[in-house]
């Protein structure tokens, strides 16, 4: 099953004036590269490489380093968070009219990638099996002259007010973003996709997605385990769930089994304890998801292996 998930981006999340990374002048000589400069504080922690080199950052986020260039033609900084799910790079031209007298690219190099004010990613899960729909914007396009979404171009289909929205796969698992602005300097924006989770208390309704039985023990224990899986309307995953079972026909349980609640993931386990009159049958039961909210119903079954089986 594809991944359904909506991006919205927060319009005012990176502007001129909280840049993610500051850089001062970059000099350039004998296939060495020097730079400077500071680390926004939205990249706290965040580990910094500058082409793929390890560069250290000090506590009020200042670094500097000289670094290789093993034959590059573009200066590559490279800013990737503890987990792996995010990563913003930025990538400046070597050759060309940024390279100055002295081979020293000025300071202020990636002010009109801030300039343009383009929005964040940040993932919010939608309906299951849909495409992928990713809404952002951009507060002056005059600066740029490229934009495009996992190789899709955007820049061209701004709406007045600056918004943008493009349509991807619903399997899609990571979204990239890239800006070029008019001197040939990109920054690309990788997000990878992660299912989302919310508190039963504020789930937009519930829907029982998954049941997965595991029937190893039955023959042998007279023991079903049972694990369900909880999503609201928006598909994320509940936390705090309630979830009931009980079986369509009588004398198929020794007991009713006890309510129990989705963990962190969505998923609650239950046990069952079978009848010997359940061996060799099919067991058929009802599922039932409760938040403060909403309720939702599921009958699911299972072939119960029998005495001779094996």
């Amino acid at each position: 099953m594809g991944i359904a998930l909506a991006l919205t981006f927060a319009l005012s999340a990176r502007t001129a004036s909280t840049p993610i990374l500051n850089l001062g002048p970059v000099t350039v000589a004998d296939g060495f590269a020097t730079v400077t400069g500071t680390v926004g504080s939205e990249a706290a922690g965040q580990r910094l490489t500058v082409n793929g080199q390890p560069v250290g950052v000090d506590v009020a986020g200042h670094f500097s380093a000289s670094v290789h260039l093993d034959g590059a033609s573009a200066l590559e900084l490279s800013l990737t968070g503890s987990g792996g799910d995010q990563k913003t790079s930025f990538e400046i031209p070597l050759t060309g009219a940024l390279l100055g007298p002295g081979g020293v690219i000025p300071a202020g190099v990636l002010d009109s990638l801030a300039h343009a004010g383009v929005s964040l990613l940040t993932p919010v899960t939608g309906p299951d099996g849909g495409p992928l729909i990713l809404s952002g914007g951009v507060l002056d396009k005059s600066q740029l002259a490229g934009l495009r979404v996992n190789g899709n171009d955007v820049l061209d289909q701004l709406h007045r007010d600056g918004t943008f929205s493009v349509q991807l796969p619903g399997t899609t698992k990571v979204v990239t973003l890239k800006v070029v602005d008019k001197q040939g300097v990109s920054e690309t924006r990788t997000t990878r996709l992660t299912e989302q989770t919310v508190p039963a208390s504020r789930a937009d309704g519930v829907r029982i997605v998954k049941v997965r039985f595991f029937t190893r023990a039955a023959k042998r224990l007279h023991r079903v385990r049972m694990i369900v899986t909880v999503k609201d309307r928006r598909g994320r995953l509940i936390r705090g769930a309630k979830v009931s079972v009980s079986a369509t026909k009588r004398g198929r349980l020794a007991h009713r089994p006890k309510a129990t609640r989705t963990g962190r993931k969505g998923k609650a386990t239950v046990g069952l304890r079978l009848r010997k009159a359940a061996l060799g049958k099919r067991l058929v039961v009802v599922v039932v998801a409760r938040t403060p909210k909403a309720k939702a119903r599921k009958t699911s079954s299972v072939a119960i292996p029998g005495r001779g089986h094996r």
